[in-house]
């Protein structure tokens, strides 16, 4: 388990990235989410959903802390308002931020 798995997944989101399609931006994002979700719970950090297990962690495990509650924001209004609208940059920014939380958690 862990980097070997986190970065087939990783691939696989980019190219979703690579599509510039919304449908697939925004399951790239639900996906890059449940894989820090899983890293996470991995890292030992307890909760019902990643919302609980992020509010356990500080900028000591997550430097970007604060850039990772944006991008749950972000991930949240995908899920939960069909109207939203993601764009590429949002999009490719929110990943990065998975990205560099998934390194953080030495998932890469």
């Amino acid at each position: 388990y862990g980097a070997p798995k986190t970065l087939k997944e990783w691939a696989k989101i980019q190219k979703r990235l690579e599509t510039g399609k919304e449908d697939e931006l925004k399951l790239a994002l639900i996906e890059a989410e449940t894989l820090l979700d899983e890293a996470l719970k991995n890292a030992g950090f307890a909760g019902e959903n990643i919302a609980e297990r992020i509010k356990q962690t500080d900028v000591n495990v997550l430097p970007n802390l604060e850039q990772v509650l944006q991008a749950h924001k972000i991930r949240n209004s995908i899920v939960f308002d069909a109207d939203y609208k993601l764009s590429p940059e949002t999009a490719k920014a929110a990943l990065e931020i998975y990205r560099q939380a998934l390194t953080n958690l030495k998932e890469f």
